[in-house]
Formats: structure tokens, sequence, C-alpha cells
């Protein structure tokens, strides 16, 4: 009978010794940044920024304090609708991807942007063309910070 009382004893504190390395506590899941993205969804280019999102997005971007970078694109007003409009006013996105640096013309907020857009013509296809983007002045914090990353990718030839 002693035996069995400490075969019991052992295989209870064996399933309790299991039963606590399985139940750590989860690490917390650090919350997405979106990066809100606008540009013409009927560019010449819109096909191949399509492929471009999604390769991006396939590799896991992340900022370094390890947050997922999530990229939305913005497409509840027409292309030169929202151009004309108070673009900062009317549109908050990080990232604007123009058809051409003459679309600015017609909006001084967005002209003023210029001076620090990228050309992203190789990433798209569209060489000799020149493709402006750039991530808004009015973007801040981690939201900038996933901007610049998804521009720099973007960028980079294929």
């Amino acid at each position: 009978m002693c035996r069995c009382t400490w075969l019991t004893a052992f295989l209870a504190a064996s399933l309790l010794l299991l039963l606590g390395v399985g139940c750590k506590k989860p690490t917390p899941q650090q919350q997405p940044v979106v990066v809100h993205l606008f540009r013409d969804l009927y560019s010449p280019y819109a096909h191949e920024l399509d492929h471009r999102i999604l390769e991006f997005q396939s590799s896991d971007p992340r900022l370094p304090s390890g947050a997922p970078i999530v990229v939305k694109t913005y497409d509840d007003m027409e292309y030169k609708n929202a151009i004309r409009s108070q673009f900062d006013k009317d549109l908050r996105v990080e990232v604007v991807i123009l058809n051409s640096a003459s679309d600015a013309a017609e909006n001084p907020g967005m002209a003023a942007n210029l001076s620090h857009a990228v050309d992203i013509c190789a990433a798209v296809k569209a060489c000799p063309a020149n493709v402006p983007a750039f991530v808004a002045s009015s973007a801040t914090g981690a939201n900038a910070q996933a901007a610049q990353i998804f521009l720099q990718a973007l960028a980079q030839k294929k």
C-alpha cells in the first residue's frame, strides 16, 4: 500500500510540473502600426504597385520595437478630387504616391511635400517616368517611422 501512495504522489507531482510548464503567461501581442496610403487606384502603375505592396506585407515588416507594419490604401475619394481638396484637412494618410509630380501643382500642401519625395519608378516599372512618393508632413511617431520603412522598401529596385 505504501508503494501505491508513493507512486500516486509521484504521478500527481509530475502532472503538476507538466501543467505548470505548459501554462506560461503568453507574451502580449504588439498592435500593428497602420500606414495609410493615398494613391490612384486606376493609375498606369496600380497593378504593379499592388504587387509591391503585397511583397512588402509578405516580408513581415516590423518597426525596430517589433510592432508589425500594415499598409492600408485609402480608397474613399477619387484621386483627382482628393488632390484638389484640402488634402491634409480632408485626408489623414502617412504615404502619398502621385502619378506624376505635376499632380501636386493644384495643392500647395502636397507640393511642399515634394521636396522630400522619392522616385519609385523602378518599383512600379514605370521608368523613365517620375513617380514621386513621400511621407506626409502630418505623419508623426510610429506611423511616420513605419511609413518611412515602407517607402524605403518601395524605392529599392526589385
